[in-house]
């Protein structure tokens, strides 16, 4: 059984002093420590969340810089082509100008050469028929 007696007061008086003693020394440094950790953490969680913010905005930035780039290639590409079509046309046209001089040219050297054929082969020809008169009849002609 519990007798309740003088001692109880001291043990209450000990345990209220202890109370006391271990809150000054034990919970209170305790609890600063701990909200020391708790505002410590906060504020690295919000230095992250900025850096993060400010990692996602750079990301965008590069990433419309990045299509702006590509978009600005594309359209070079496709002007640098079409220049190359142009000068190709050019080149080709130029190609058949030079390809129907030279045929021109061949056609008319080829025509004098076939002229000067006949002509030499008209005279053969005649020779060639006074001779031939000439052995059928047997005397000149």
């Amino acid at each position: 059984m519990i007798t309740i007696d003088a001692s109880i007061w001291f043990e209450i008086i000990g345990m209220l002093v202890l109370m006391v003693v271990l809150n000054s020394l034990l919970y209170k440094p305790m609890r600063q420590m701990l909200q020391a950790r708790e505002s410590k953490m906060a504020s690295i969680k919000e230095e992250a969340e900025r850096f993060e913010r400010n990692a996602e905005r750079l990301l965008e930035n590069f990433n419309s810089r990045l299509a702006d780039a590509r978009s600005k290639g594309i359209s070079k590409r496709e002007e640098l082509k079409a220049q190359a079509r142009e000068e190709e046309r050019s080149l080709m046209d130029e190609s058949a100008k030079e390809a129907a001089e030279k045929k021109q040219q061949l056609l008319g050297d080829l025509s004098s050469q076939i002229e000067a054929a006949r002509n030499e082969l008209k005279a053969q020809a005649e020779a060639f028929a006074v001779e031939i008169a000439q052995k059928l009849l047997g005397r000149a002609v």
